[in-house]
């Protein structure tokens, strides 16, 4: 009797689980079907970065979640806007012949974050800012607050065409004055302690308009002198008076006529000339070297000058042997005569669109009409004019490597022609999108990369002309004299400090 209940109760539970699971079918079939609409916005929520399941976090300062909250609002908007992100150094595909010059980076447009305006300004007005290591102009502009990309994208671009770009290092100064309409009313860069680069907004045409100002500074000369002990690098970098600057211009210059790997011998001599500048008693960064000078046992003697155009920004101001020959003689040739940086290769915001791109590139500013020369014997393979680079030759290397010239205004050259180096092809325009006259350099390797001319060995000329070597000459017996009494003034004050001198020896350095 007991088991026949106990079956019986068995049936009525089996009974009941399947009557409620055809309830549960008949119940989740009458649910009114999700739009796709729903079906995609639940499906954004469950992949959004925002609410998807993360490990467990230490809690974020307001500056990490601004930053977080930023990069999210741009990973939104490239996913409408922005196309395929092309790497830096390989060749876009398809898009090139429109846009050879750069291509978008995953991310877009930055959405813009308004800082407080409530911040300490100096007593003139000013809010101050440094440039920021590995970033561009915009980037440490941003950090001010207040300024916001338009005002970022307005200085840089006014500035951009006066000042090498390439030149700007971390931690140099800037500061920045908004008038009552929260425009930039100046802007001054100053990177040492004399020279100033301003922006002040003209009056009239509404326009940042650009001057300079350089204090006067006092030149001093010394010379720099000692022996091998095991590599000339070496030696130079245990001595305090020699920056690093000075011993890469001093090694990179005596490679070239001196043979280290086979002839450097211990106890072989070097003598360097520098030139420094002082403003009221403090050095200002940037010594010149003027000379440098090696002799060994087996290398044999061996001398350098540096020869300079009128022009500072001359593409011929380097170093030379005394017969006028150029110390990178395998270099490619830089492709104008005044050398201005614009734009430099690599990450940066688009002066035009203000978009985050890879810039294949280097710009140089220059006039219209500007000369524009091959960097390398080759042929011509493109003439041609497209939306985003304008006139453009393309040249084809002995070794398959590429140069493209842009942005040009009128051509030198056709399809099929073979060129030398420094032969003219072109000259500098403004066509294509563009935000002011210049030449938009690139560079593509036999393997399709994207090289940094800035990277790559280029000088003016392998060898100066006759135009230039009067004046080189009258440079080196300058700079002969300069090291000659240098070394009597240098040999003077080591007497000086050894004591009292007898004679009129303290009358011939008079004050």
């Amino acid at each position: 009797m007991y088991n026949e209940k106990k079956h019986n109760f068995t049936v009525w539970v089996f009974a009941a689980v399947i009557v409620l699971l055809v309830l549960l079918v008949v119940f989740y079939k009458s649910r009114p079907a999700e739009t796709e609409e729903h079906a995609a916005e639940q499906k954004h929520v469950e992949m959004s970065p925002e609410t998807s399941p993360k490990p467990a976090e230490q809690p974020k300062s307001a500056e990490t979640a601004e930053k977080e909250h930023r990069k999210n609002a741009e990973m939104r908007e490239n996913e409408e806007t922005a196309g395929d992100a092309i790497p830096e150094s390989s060749p876009a595909p398809q898009k090139e012949a429109d846009d050879i010059e750069s291509a978008e980076i995953a991310g877009g447009v930055d959405v813009e974050v308004v800082k407080d305006k409530d911040s300490v300004a100096d007593s003139e007005g000013f809010l101050h800012g440094k440039i920021l290591p590995k970033k561009g102009i915009e980037e440490a502009l941003l950090k001010v607050p207040g300024l916001q990309l338009k005002h970022a994208m307005e200085i840089s671009n006014a500035i951009r065409y006066e000042v090498d770009l390439t030149q700007i290092k971390a931690g140099e100064d800037f500061k920045v004055k908004f008038d009552k309409d929260g425009n930039v009313e100046e802007f001054v860069y100053y990177p040492d302690i004399v020279t100033f680069h301003i922006l002040k907004r003209d009056p009239v045409e509404k326009k940042l308009k650009y001057t300079a100002k350089n204090l006067p500074t006092e030149r001093r000369f010394r010379i720099i002198e000692g022996k091998i002990e095991s590599t000339l690098n070496e030696s130079l970098v245990k001595r305090d008076d020699v920056t690093r600057n000075i011993r890469a211009v001093t090694v990179g210059i005596l490679e070239c006529i001196v043979s280290f790997s086979t002839d450097a011998r211990k106890g072989d001599e070097y003598r360097i000339l520098v030139e420094d500048r002082y403003y009221k008693g403090e050095m200002v960064p940037g010594s010149k070297v003027l000379y440098a000078s090696y002799r060994g046992k087996q290398a044999g003697f061996s001398e350098a000058f540096r020869y300079e155009d009128e022009d500072p920004k001359s593409a011929f101001n380097a170093h030379y042997t005394d017969k006028g020959k150029a110390l990178i003689p395998s270099a490619m040739r830089l492709p104008l005569d005044t050398i201005r940086v614009t734009s430099p290769f690599g990450t940066r915001r688009h002066p035009i669109t203000g978009k985050m791109t890879t810039h294949h590139g280097v710009d140089y500013g220059a006039p219209i009409g500007t000369p524009v020369y091959a960097v390398a014997p080759g042929k011509v393979i493109e003439v041609k004019e497209t939306p985003l680079g304008g006139k453009q030759v393309t040249i084809n290397h002995a070794d398959n490597t590429k140069t493209y010239y842009l942005h040009l205004s009128a051509f030198n050259v056709r399809v099929g022609t073979v060129v030398s180096a420094r032969q003219r092809i072109a000259s500098v325009g403004n066509t294509g999108r563009s935000t002011g006259p210049h030449l938009h350099l690139g560079i593509k390797s036999p393997k399709g990369d994207w090289l940094n001319p800035l990277k790559v060995k280029m000088i003016a000329t392998p060898q100066l002309d006759a135009k230039r070597m009067p004046r080189f000459k009258n440079q080196m017996k300058e700079v002969l004299a300069l090291l000659e009494n240098t070394a009597q003034y240098q040999e003077w004050m080591r007497k000086y400090d050894e004591g009292p001198q007898p004679g009129d020896f303290y009358q011939q350095y008079e004050e």
